[in-house]
């Protein structure tokens, strides 16, 4: 099993509520889409739009779907589930650009996953436990917009008869429309993300799905309304701006694979000249509490 992650800390002294389904997009409508990768390593991805209102501890997610020629398990080798964030507009990387999610896991082996199949009518639904495929380490994400990429493995090409389609939700109604990405023009058009209502001439409102986690709400929040961290993203030096009356007790920067980069911040500033492009969260301890944001490295 392939696994990689980003594993974001929670705050310290933060409340946390019962699980709770964050999202729930339902399976109510009669179309779907391909979102499948094949075992030559051509792949057609599916994306949907979300929103985490408060920094959330990931559960699990239930992905609902179907194949036209059931069971789709004698085909599946793996399955991948993908986080991104959102860079405006779509999603900020893809599943064949390594480390551009937030959350990526790859090629799940099947005894890490639960697989529901009817093999009359060909649906099919994974679910996946976010802290059990991550090794027994919780995921926490904080606050802000994600599209979630997810598509088995299969034998054979992903438009043959492994082929599993992403089932569409006709009520949910994101900021965003869901988005397609063929890198490798299997079907000709979408080699960079597309919204899916332009390839198909109609109306696709969301993919079926639906995720469940625990809500974190830090009782420093208000902290985080007086700092201030520029420019993100950064090339070389990340400024960081507090009140005089709070000082840094301790900091990191962990990079996507949970490790601590060996940055530190000293005199409001932190060099991040050294590091590798890419995404990673800062930690401040305060005298006033704990801090943390998402930053980007060009």
């Amino acid at each position: 099993m392939k696994k990689f992650t980003l594993l974001v800390a929670l705050l310290v002294g933060a409340v946390s509520f019962s699980q709770q389904v964050i999202i729930d997009r339902l399976n109510d409508s009669t179309t779907g889409l391909i979102s499948t990768l094949g075992d030559s390593g051509v792949g057609v991805y599916c994306a949907d739009y979300f929103v985490l209102n408060n920094a959330t501890t990931l559960e699990s997610v239930t992905v609902i779907g179907f194949t036209s020629e059931p069971p789709l398990s004698i085909w599946i080798e793996g399955f991948n589930l993908y986080i991104y964030t959102h860079d405006g507009s779509s999603p900020s990387g893809n599943p064949e650009i390594i480390g551009s999610g937030v959350v990526e896991f790859s090629e799940v082996d099947p005894a890490d996953y639960t697989l529901i199949e009817d093999t009359t009518t060909g649906e099919t639904t994974f679910v996946v436990d976010f802290t059990s495929v991550n090794g027994g380490t919780p995921i926490t994400l904080p606050a802000g917009e994600y599209w979630i990429s997810a598509f088995p493995n299969v034998i054979g090409e992903p438009n043959g008869a492994g082929r599993w389609n992403w089932q569409g939700s006709a009520s949910a109604s994101p900021a965003f429309e869901p988005m397609l990405i063929d890198p490798s023009d299997l079907f000709g058009g979408a080699t960079n993300w597309t919204t899916i209502s332009n390839l198909i001439g109609e109306p696709f409102p969301s993919f079926a799905w639906t995720l469940t986690g625990t809500e974190t709400i830090g009782i420093e929040d208000n902290l985080a309304e007086s700092v201030s961290v520029f420019p993100n993203p950064a090339t070389s030096v990340l400024n960081i701006s507090l009140p005089s009356n709070i000082e840094v007790t301790n900091s990191s920067l962990i990079d996507m694979l949970g490790r601590t980069t060996g940055v530190v911040y000293n005199n409001g500033e932190m060099n991040i000249s050294g590091l590798a492009p890419g995404v990673y969260i800062l930690n401040l301890e305060t005298t006033a509490g704990s801090y943390t944001q998402k930053v980007i490295k060009q």
